[in-house]
């Protein structure tokens, strides 16, 4: 049933489904507008630089929020963890630097 009602429901009805609510995994593609509204935006700008990348929240719970930075080709360049609790944001270079910063912010 539920195929076929998806099927006699185009648009709308998908869009709304494929849209978690403050889910566990989002993987969904953040502007930078909107990423310039998180707390801890501009600290990673900093770290990180003005490159054009490709931001992707891979998690945003209560306790987490996980964004990828993915340069040009796609590819993984940096990773952060912010932990909402403590304040603390990490940020990891994924091409071999490691760990770039790690401090609580705020």
């Amino acid at each position: 049933k539920n195929s076929k009602a998806k099927e006699e429901t185009p648009g709308e009805f998908l869009q709304e489904e494929e849209k978690p609510n403050e889910a566990d995994q989002l993987k969904d593609d953040l502007s930078e507008e909107e990423a310039a509204t998180l707390p801890e935006y501009n600290i990673i700008r900093k770290q990180i630089g003005d490159g054009s990348y490709t931001i992707v929240i891979i998690a945003n719970n209560e306790e987490t929020r996980i964004l990828h930075f993915l340069n040009v080709q796609g590819e993984l360049q940096y990773k952060s963890v912010f932990v909402k609790e403590t304040n603390r944001l990490k940020i990891i270079n994924t091409k071999g630097e490691g760990i770039v910063f790690n401090q609580v912010i705020g």
